[in-house]
């Protein structure tokens, strides 16, 4: 995730005096005596990745606050500081969490997924993945399950950037590269949709 600059939270749950002296790139610290006490400092978003660390084993006592808080994403770094084979930085990692999603290429936000679905710009198709018989359909969208899209490419024009969704972002994410690979210019939604009858969406960011 460090790696590839992903959206996370990396909280350091050791004493200040520890984390100043070398903490891992991009950690928060907030001592785990004061952590009950910091839950509004937390992301609004539930999705968000939170990776607890220690100097050694995190408490479960402790990754079950932060799952009761609501964050399913909440994991440990296993073996903490301790087993910890990357560098450590020395000075302050800072006590803000700061948490923003980050599109990787080819994603298309909830937002502008919105947008284009309330007002279809010319240039712009939404191409719906999800298996037939699925219930529900936004209005304006062109329905090719994943499964039938290589051999029903012709029914797709080419002159329009392709906005594709699913029910999970799953299949989207797999129907970019068939159409990226045929000349496409085309992004997925990276999140579950639920596609009520009367063609209204709910978007649950994953």
């Amino acid at each position: 995730m460090i790696h590839e600059d992903d959206a996370y939270v990396l909280v350091d749950l050791r004493s200040k005096e520890a984390a100043t002296a070398g903490h891992i790139k991009g950690s928060v610290s907030i001592p785990e005596a004061e952590l009950a006490a910091a839950k509004d400092k937390f992301p609004k978003k539930k999705s968000a990745p939170i990776i607890l660390y220690s100097d050694d084993q995190t408490s479960a006592e402790t990754f079950a606050l932060l799952r009761g808080w609501g964050y399913k994403n909440t994991t440990v770094l296993k073996g903490g500081a301790k087993a910890w084979d990357g560098k450590f930085f020395p000075g302050d990692p800072g006590s803000k969490i700061v948490y923003v999603k980050k599109l990787k290429p080819g994603q298309v936000s909830s937002t502008e997924f919105k947008k284009v679905a309330s007002e279809t710009p010319k240039n712009m198709l939404i191409l719906d993945v999800r298996d037939a018989g699925m219930e529900g359909q936004i209005p304006g969208s062109l329905n090719i399950p994943q499964a039938q899209l290589a051999d029903r490419l012709a029914e797709v024009p080419k002159d329009k950037e392709i906005i594709i969704h699913c029910n999970t972002g799953i299949m989207a994410s797999m129907s970019i590269k068939t159409l990226q690979d045929n000349g496409y210019t085309a992004r997925y939604l990276n999140a579950v949709v639920q596609v009520n009858p009367d063609g209204s969406f709910e978007i649950s960011e994953i």
